[in-house]
């Protein structure tokens, strides 16, 4: 069995479709978008809007959140780098965690095959 790894990548909400488009094109079949709103260091400065409700400064991002092969895991965060870089404060993270499991809810496949 190979492992498989959730790659989760927080990026600059105007790069999104510059990411998402590369990661396709590598084939990840399915994945995953939030919206979340940075605080802290990731926020770029010259981004940065004030929250009453979050009481500081942040910015708007996005995670971007898929399950592949390990085997595959430090080429995608690559692909994801390269597309998200604009060189400024604040361009975002991308981190790796095990995956002890899938399972296609529809079908019961488990394991790699339930990515496809």
């Amino acid at each position: 069995m190979s492992t498989l790894v959730e790659v989760n990548a927080v990026v600059r909400v105007e790069m999104l479709d510059r990411v998402i488009h590369m990661l396709r094109e590598s084939g990840v079949p399915r994945l995953t978008v939030v919206p979340v709103h940075a605080i802290g260091q990731g926020v770029d400065p010259a981004a940065a809007r004030l929250s009453v409700r979050e009481g500081t400064e942040y910015a708007d991002k996005a995670v971007i959140q898929f399950i592949c092969d390990g085997e595959r895991s430090l080429m995608h965060t690559e692909l994801i780098c390269k597309a998200a870089r604009t060189g400024r404060r604040g361009d975002g993270i991308v981190y790796l965690r095990p995956v002890l499991g899938v399972t296609k809810i529809r079908t019961g496949v488990q394991g790699a095959d339930a990515l496809a």
